[in-house]
């Protein structure tokens, strides 16, 4: 009983939202953009060389954000910086990337209101072959005022990463001076 009260009160702590079908969601808000992370199928593959993790970027500034593969980086407890995989490289050596895509949730990041009021636009950094979902790699995305995308995204695993040490994702669309952040802990 002690381990799920610790659990949720460094939840809350984080700015995490745990609904009730255990999702792990993090979320933060600037005057610029709202981040969201869903770390759900990051806890099944701590200790694995990639971390899957899936993001979403709402852009809230008159500028238009500009998204690509160099725009998302996480930053460990140290102050070390890991960017995304590479495609090709997470294809050939990471066995679980299908059954990621299969088991995924985007649960708690707002998909389907951007869809409603056709904000949403479509990202594909990661595409898997085997399942439905297009397999085009769309690796830019621009989000004017309000639009909105999410997508499952692989780190290079930071290697101390561990269960209560902190770590940043930082998400800086190209051009922006300031990086969106959201600070994340990995429950014990």
């Amino acid at each position: 009983m002690r381990s799920a009260v610790v659990l949720l009160v460094v939840l809350c702590i984080a700015g995490a939202a745990v609904p009730q079908d255990r999702q792990f969601v993090f979320s933060d808000k600037s005057g610029s953009g709202q981040l969201w992370a869903n770390l759900t199928l990051t806890y099944l593959r701590i200790g694995e060389p990639y971390l899957p993790m899936v993001i979403g970027v709402q852009n809230f500034s008159k500028r238009t954000a500009r998204l690509n593969l160099e725009s998302f980086q996480l930053i460990g407890p140290d102050g070390s910086r890991y960017p995304l995989a590479d495609l090709k490289t997470l294809r050939r050596e990471y066995e679980r990337f299908s059954q990621d895509h299969r088991i995924v949730s985007s649960a708690g990041i707002p998909i389907d209101v951007w869809i409603r009021q056709r904000r949403y636009r479509e990202s594909n950094f990661f595409p898997d072959f085997g399942v439905s979902r297009r397999p085009t790699v769309i690796d830019s995305v621009s989000l004017g005022r309000s639009d909105g995308t999410a997508d499952l995204l692989y780190f290079i695993a930071p290697p101390d990463l561990a269960p209560g040490r902190p770590f940043l994702l930082e998400v800086r669309p190209e051009g922006w001076e300031v990086p969106l952040r959201l600070r994340l802990v990995l429950s014990e």
